[in-house]
Formats: structure tokens, sequence, C-alpha cells
């Protein structure tokens, strides 16, 4: 296959972690950065153990997540990095507009997720941010990379068509002859993506987020239990999908740019 055959097909990033997924065109990476503006916020719970007088990058444990709150996929989002202005739609909320630096906005928009997680991840909720760093799920701050191919592959498996916001990735991959499951194969390896290099690090271990409907919030299919059958005797043993992956050149990336690796 021709290294020239693999196109970013789509760009994605989640300003709020766990809250809707945005839509984009163009990025720019950074070295050693997460995709700018990416899980740049987050929403505490009632258990957590974030320390909000010394902010910190801290385990997903201690936020607001689709796993346990699946109407928060449902939220359709906008985000200006220039003022941070976070605007969120969803079907069962009027929408809202805040400026997330002011502690007036970051209230308002804790109150309105309130109602979309209070029964399973209840309050008090506060959303968050860390000065410098993205509040990733991974410790290590990188981007995702997506197959298209295995989303279809998975797709057919399970008999119904699977929405790649589910997956809650940054860059989703596609081409002519690439394989399911092939992006696999790139750990430890450099790419080149648009303008930006990589280091893929290793694939992304999955949870039961996949199974909340981005247009519904409702858990109608189990991706993960699907991806554990299929991956319980492959040398991995867990239910991956997906690459993570360090910029070590920063540069531009667009929609349509190649991947070459």
């Amino acid at each position: 296959m021709s290294v020239n055959a693999l196109t970013v097909s789509a760009i994605y990033r989640h300003p709020v972690k766990s809250v809707g997924a945005e839509s984009l065109e163009t990025v720019t990476l950074s070295l050693g950065r997460a995709l700018s503006a990416d899980r740049l916020y987050a929403v505490t719970h009632g258990a957590s153990e974030f320390n909000h007088d010394a902010p910190a990058w801290a385990r997903c444990r201690n936020f607001l997540r689709v796993t346990h709150c699946p109407q928060l996929a449902a939220a359709a989002v906008a985000f200006d990095p220039d003022t941070h202005i976070f605007t969120a739609r969803h079907a069962d909320r009027e929408e809202i507009t805040a400026d997330l630096t002011t502690e007036v906005g970051r209230a308002a928009l804790a109150e309105w997720l309130g109602p979309l997680a209070e029964r399973t991840q209840p309050g008090p909720h506060h959303v968050v941010s860390v000065p410098g760093r993205a509040l990733t799920d991974a410790d290590a701050e990188a981007v995702s990379l997506m197959s298209a191919a295995s989303l279809r592959a998975l797709s057919e498996q399970m008999s119904i068509p699977l929405d790649p916001r589910r997956f809650r990735g940054n860059f989703w991959i596609d081409g002519d002859g690439f394989a399911p499951w092939a992006e696999l194969e790139w750990t430890g390896r450099e790419i080149r993506l648009g303008a930006a290099r990589l280091k893929v690090i290793e694939p992304i271990v999955r949870c039961a987020a996949t199974a909340a409907n981005p247009d519904t919030g409702a858990r109608d299919v189990a991706p993960t239990q699907e991806l554990s059958r299929m991956f319980r005797d492959h040398p991995i043993g867990e239910p991956v999908f997906g690459m993570l992956a360090e910029v070590v050149q920063g540069g531009e990336v667009c929609v349509g740019d190649s991947l070459e690796h």
C-alpha cells in the first residue's frame, strides 16, 4: 500500500471532558502536548479527590464521565479557544453559553450539567482546569488516532453502524486498502500527519463509554464487550480501539492531509 493512501477523514476535540464532541477542519499540534483545547476543562463530582487548591492532573474517576453519565455524550458543543466561550445544547436542556474563564461561567455550566449527571455522579459539580495541562485519561499528554477501517469492521461484526464519536478520538484515518486493525502494528513507530510528526505509544483500552449513543445519550450497544471477545485470545488481551501518540514535531493538520508511516 502506498504511504500516501491514508488521509485524515475527520478531526474532533472535546473542550470539556466527556461533554459532547466538536468537529474541526484544521488544528495545530504542539511538541509534547495534547490537541489544543482538547479536555481543557473537566467537571468534578461529589466524590472527587481533585485538589481545587492545587490543581494537577488527576485520574478520570475524579470527573464526570460518559461511562457513568451517558447523556453527556449527546451534548452538541462549540468552543472558542481565544475567548473560552463554551456553548452547549441538549434535547433535555436549554442552550447555554458560558465564559469558562470566569467563576460565574463555570458555575453556570456545572449547574446546567447537573441534571444530566446527578443520578449516577451526584454533585456538588465544579468545572475545573489545570494550567498548561490537558485533562486526558492518560497521564502522558497525547493525541489519539482512530482507524475508519477498524470502525467499519467492528460495525459489521455488531450489525450496526457505529458513530465515530462514541470513541472520543482526535484524528480519524481512512484510505483504500488499509486493513482493519493494521494500526495496532504502529506501536513504537514515528508517523507524519500533515505537517506534524507523531510517535505512536500504545493502543487505547476501552471502557463502557462507547455504549452511549452520541445522538440520543442512550446506551444502545456494547462495543467494549465485542472488543473484549475479539481480543480475548490476542496478545493484547484487552478491549482496545485506537492508538495514543505523542507529538514529536508540531505542525498543522487538516482534514484531507496524508498520514505517512
